[in-house]
C-alpha cells in the first residue's frame, strides 16, 4: 500500500516524517481534507486567516500528487 505524507505550509514548513499508507490518492485526498479541516477547528494555523496556507500531499519519493490551499477573504474580497 503506497505511503503519502502530508505537509503545511503557513509562512513556515511543517513536514510530515511518519506519513500513512492509503489504497491510492482518493483515499490520500479524503485524509487530507479531513486532517485540514481539523486544523481550523481547532486553530492549528493561526496565520490562515490573513496569509493563507496550504498543504501539499507527496508520494514516498516526495513527488507532490497533490496541494490544497486555504485562505480567507471576506465578501467584499478583503483578507480580515
Amino acid at each position: 500500500m503506497p505511503r503519502y505524507f502530508f505537509h503545511v505550509y503557513n509562512g513556515t514548513a511543517h513536514l510530515d516524517e511518519k506519513g500513512s499508507e492509503h489504497p491510492g490518492l482518493d483515499e490520500a485526498l479524503q485524509e487530507a481534507t479531513e486532517t485540514t479541516g481539523e486544523i481550523i477547528r481547532g486553530g492549528g494555523i493561526k496565520s490562515w486567516q490573513a496569509s493563507g496556507w496550504h498543504m501539499e500531499v507527496a508520494d514516498a519519493a516526495g513527488e507532490v500528487m497533490l496541494r490544497l490551499h486555504f485562505s480567507r477573504k471576506d465578501p467584499g474580497g478583503k483578507t480580515p
